[in-house]
């Protein structure tokens, strides 16, 4: 929870610092990143190593910042997690850009779980009864579990829709004892 907290501060101060225009570049960078540093975990450790000088550090996510769109927000915002031996929590800074940019252009991140693949028209159909209940512009991320048998599950950090027929099932069988 305080890594949250901490994460938080500093991704409401890099925000503060792009303009609104920049939004939909900055949006790509955070996916560029993501997809990077999930692909070795330890590659942010070793950012936030000891082990290496610090000098070391530095040149390596200045050659990371280099890559992006938008170099020296995010070269400021790395170099500062570095010195202050915070890089750790970095996925959780670019969570926290990406739910401030979404909240700004009244949206919010959907997680949305079917249990096979539908059309474009059937997402879009979903899409939209979420966006009619919650009241803002909904930003799909669609996974798939055969698992829950049919219908879907939809999350956001606050609201949780399940409309699965697993859930279903759950739900009349505990009925029934």
């Amino acid at each position: 929870m305080k890594d949250k907290l901490i994460a938080k501060r500093y991704a409401t101060a890099a925000i503060l610092n792009i303009p609104e225009n920049q939004y939909y570049s900055v949006m790509e960078d955070m996916k560029f990143l993501r997809k990077a540093f999930a692909q070795d975990e330890d590659y942010i450790k070793s950012i936030n190593s000891y082990l290496f000088p610090l000098q070391n550090r530095i040149k390596l996510v200045k050659q990371i910042s280099a890559q992006l769109n938008n170099r020296v927000i995010w070269e400021n915002l790395f170099v500062l997690l570095v010195k202050k031996h915070r890089f750790t929590i970095i996925m959780e800074v670019l969570n926290e850009m990406e739910n401030t940019v979404l909240i700004s252009k009244n949206q919010v991140k959907v997680s949305l779980t079917i249990a096979h693949e539908h059309s474009e028209i059937v997402l879009n159909k979903i899409s939209s009864k979420i966006a009619d209940i919650i009241k803002k512009d909904v930003v799909m991320k669609v996974n798939i579990d055969p698992e829950i048998i049919g219908g879907f599950i939809a999350q956001t950090d606050s609201l949780l829709i399940d409309g699965s027929i697993k859930n279903g099932l759950v739900k009349l069988v505990s009925s029934k004892k």
